[in-house]
């Protein structure tokens, strides 16, 4: 841990995002989407799919499934469908991805001010950050049902900044996937590549 407070120290603002860096939910956005697949009759996407399309919403996520497979589908629905089962079924299943929690805990701690940044809705965003612990740590969330542009548009991280009051170069992100790293990229920021709840690499950007 004296290695994250080197490199927080370093920085006057923290931005988590929320699936696959604070918590593991991706196998539960992939289970809901196979289950709507199915019902549809639609090809089911696959994990590896889901990870390379981390940080969309939901709907941009059916919208380049249908494209990708020739599909003529009203995707809002489909998309509106899948989050209610998700949060029906799957929600309360998530597991928190400890290690890096614990570093959003030490950036708080450590007198940063700390965002959380996720393609996630907001009643799911709180409800996983209620239920572990985090919401006393956090000064402010910014979902994906606040901004016009989702990731790999910078808005996400921007508006975190923006509330945070705190420069984008004086901001550090951590983030699992591609699209939000593209994303931070845009922002200006500087980034922490995180997976399997492990930081997988030194800062990367500007």
């Amino acid at each position: 841990m004296e290695d994250i407070n080197n490199l927080l120290s370093s920085f006057k603002a923290a931005i988590f995002d929320l699936d696959g860096t604070l918590v593991e939910s991706e196998p539960f956005h992939q289970k809901a989407w196979e289950e709507i697949n199915i019902k549809y009759r639609m090809p089911v996407m696959t994990l590896d799919y889901m990870n390379t399309v981390g940080g969309l919403k939901s709907v941009a996520i059916c919208e380049q499934w249908c494209q990708m497979h020739n599909l003529d589908l009203d995707c809002q629905n489909l998309a509106r469908e899948k989050m209610e089962l998700y949060k029906k079924k799957y929600l309360q299943q998530v597991p928190l991805l400890k290690e890096i929690a614990d570093i959003l805990v030490r950036a708080k701690k450590n007198g940063l001010k700390v965002a959380v940044a996720t393609g996630s809705q907001l009643p799911e965003t709180k409800y996983l950050l209620e239920k572990y612990k985090l919401q006393e740590f956090i000064d402010t969330i910014v979902s994906s049902d606040q901004v016009r542009h989702g990731k790999p548009a910078p808005d996400t991280y921007l508006t975190a900044a923006q509330r945070l009051q705190t420069e984008p170069h004086d901001c550090i992100v951590f983030e699992d996937t591609p699209l939000g790293l593209e994303g931070i990229k845009n922002a200006g920021m500087t980034a922490i590549r995180v997976g399997g709840g492990k930081i997988l690499s030194a800062p990367i950007y500007p």
